[in-house]
C-alpha cells in the first residue's frame, strides 16, 4: 500500500492497510528487541566493571580508613580528617537513622501525647459511588466576555457535561462537589 493515499475506500484497501501496520510494527519490535539485547549486554558489562573495581579497591580503602583514624589531626564531633598531597582522608560520623514502628508509636502517642495524634478524615468514594447518579447536563457556551455564543442560525451553542447528582431524602437533587470527570481521548486498536 502506498503512503500517499488520502482515504481507505474499500475492504481490500483496509486489509492492505492492516497488513502494512502489522508489518511496520513487527519491524519496529524486531529492532527494539535488538537494541534491548545490546543494552542488556552493556548493563552486564557495567556491573562487571564495578564489581572488579570494588574487588581491587575495597581492601585499600579499608587500610586508608584505618590510617586516617591513626593519623587524623583535625577532629570534630562529626569528622576526622587527615590531609595528604593527593587528597584528604575523612571519616564522617553519621547521625543514627530513625526507624519507626508506626503502630507502637501511635499507641504510645495516644496515651502520652494525644495532641500529636492526627485524626485523618477521608471521603469513602467507593461507598459514595453507590448512592449517587451520573447525569448529563446541558450548558450554553459563552465567550471570554460572558456573552452567549450562537451558531450561524442564531441558536445558542450548547455542550454537555457529565456530573454526579445525589438525591437527598426529600428527593431534591444536588451536585456532588469535589468530583470531576476528565474526558479521555478515544483509543483506536486493531485486534486479531
Amino acid at each position: 500500500m502506498e503512503y500517499g493515499i488520502l482515504a481507505i475506500t474499500d475492504d481490500v484497501m483496509a486489509e492492505d492497510a492492516i497488513n502494512d501496520v502489522r508489518t511496520e510494527q513487527a519491524e519496529r519490535d524486531r529492532l527494539l528487541a535488538c537494541c534491548d539485547a545490546e543494552i542488556e549486554k552493556y548493563e552486564q558489562r557495567k556491573i562487571a566493571i564495578n564489581a572488579e573495581c570494588e574487588k581491587k579497591t575495597n581492601w585499600i580503602v579499608v587500610m586508608l580508613g584505618e590510617y586516617c583514624r591513626q593519623r587524623a589531626v583535625k577532629a570534630t564531633k562529626t569528622t576526622q580528617a587527615y590531609k595528604l598531597p593527593s587528597g584528604t582522608l575523612k571519616w564522617l560520623r553519621k547521625a543514627p537513622k530513625v526507624v519507626r514502628d508506626e503502630d507502637k508509636l501511635l499507641a504510645w502517642a495516644k496515651i502520652n501525647l494525644p495532641k500529636f495524634v492526627l485524626k485523618k478524615e477521608t471521603a469513602q468514594w467507593e461507598e459514595i459511588k453507590k448512592v449517587v447518579e451520573l447525569c448529563e447536563e446541558t450548558h450554553i457556551q459563552s465567550d471570554e466576555n460572558g456573552e452567549m455564543v450562537t451558531d450561524s442560525e442564531g441558536n445558542p451553542v450548547t455542550y454537555n457535561i457529565q456530573v454526579y447528582i445525589y438525591k437527598t431524602e426529600s428527593g431534591v437533587p444536588i451536585g456532588v462537589e469535589g468530583v470531576t470527570l476528565e474526558p479521555q481521548e478515544d483509543v483506536f486498536t486493531i485486534n486479531g
